[in-house]
């Protein structure tokens, strides 16, 4: 029985190349850190600590269920995301660095806009953890930050986020159905989501922990899954200023395919998609088109 934190390091190692995990020592970091609230850093420096029972029952708690292919962050609660730490439960889908970037997609174009957009009205739909919605609000405090979710539970999660960041009057957090959530006439200078953009018929090819631990809610769009974001872009018209910003994550594989749908449209200009850090195509910004108003609400702003 491992009677130091150095022990206990090498040895959840150990167990975890022996379970579902394809990170171990990562992951026996992440735990072990978050357990004793020390940096991977610390960790090691601070090897011949010694663990009490209680903490060594914890960590075998923690590893079994990691052996069993559950999630880092939900074993622990916590995740990291553009530097917040955020509580993360099975309601909400764990965020990704992948997300990191579509959100400095959005800070570009505010930092862009700044003159222009003095106070920017942001509308984060399917926020789950509220990673998105709090990150801009973090880092862009002149935002006017609204985050939606169809799901209440999530939105629990969210608000428990805000709360824990102190940001908690920085952002209004409605339920809804994507737009269903906001007045009809409201419109944003920038509209933002990562939406559900898997098909169903993919569930297999997905890697065993997030099939079995993540919402189906925040994963999966139908037979083709791209139920969502054909609603998301369809709708985003009417509640955008002219010139106003869509930012998607998006699936590599249908991200070109969405793509087109906005450069074959009159409603759009400016259409471009961004590659992630491995080089697949993942962020998809545009602007809606000035010119003709698209809903009465804009007429005069359009002119």
């Amino acid at each position: 029985m491992e009677t130091n934190l150095g022990q206990a390091l090498e040895g959840t190692v150990a167990r975890l190349e022996n379970g579902k995990s394809g990170s171990p020592r990562p992951d026996a970091e992440e735990m072990i850190g978050r357990l004793l609230g020390l940096s991977r850093a610390e960790l090691y420096l601070a090897r011949h600590r010694a663990l009490s029972p209680a903490e060594g029952a914890t960590l075998r708690e923690w590893v079994s269920r990691r052996v069993a292919g559950e999630p880092v962050q939900y074993i622990t609660g916590r995740a990291a995301f553009r530097g917040l730490d955020l509580a993360v439960t099975q309601r909400v889908l764990i965020p990704r660095p992948e997300t990191e970037l579509l959100v400095e997609a959005v800070l570009e174009i505010l930092r862009a806009e700044r003159a222009r957009w003095l106070a920017p009205r942001v509308l984060d739909l399917g926020t789950g953890s509220g990673a998105i919605a709090l990150a801009l609000a973090e880092e862009w405090p002149r935002a006017i930050v609204t985050a939606s979710d169809v799901s209440e539970a999530a939105l629990d999660v969210a608000k428990v986020n805000a709360s824990e960041l102190n940001l908690a009057d920085r952002v209004r957090f409605l339920q809804g159905h994507w737009f269903d959530a906001v007045p009809g006439d409201e419109r944003f200078e920038v509209v933002v989501a990562n939406p559900p953009y898997i098909a169903r018929d993919e569930e297999e090819s997905l890697p065993f922990d997030v099939r079995r631990h993540e919402p189906s809610l925040a994963l999966f769009s139908g037979a083709s899954g791209l139920e969502a974001l054909r609603e998301i872009v369809d709708h985003a018209p009417i509640h955008l200023v002219a010139g106003g910003l869509l930012a998607l994550e998006l699936a590599e594989a249908r991200a070109h395919e969405v793509s087109a749908w906005l450069e074959g449209s009159r409603d759009w200009e400016e259409v471009s998609v961004r590659d992630d850090l491995t080089g697949r195509p993942r962020v998809l910004r545009a602007r809606r088109q000035r010119g003709p108003a698209i809903a009465p609400a804009q007429w005069g702003e359009d002119r």
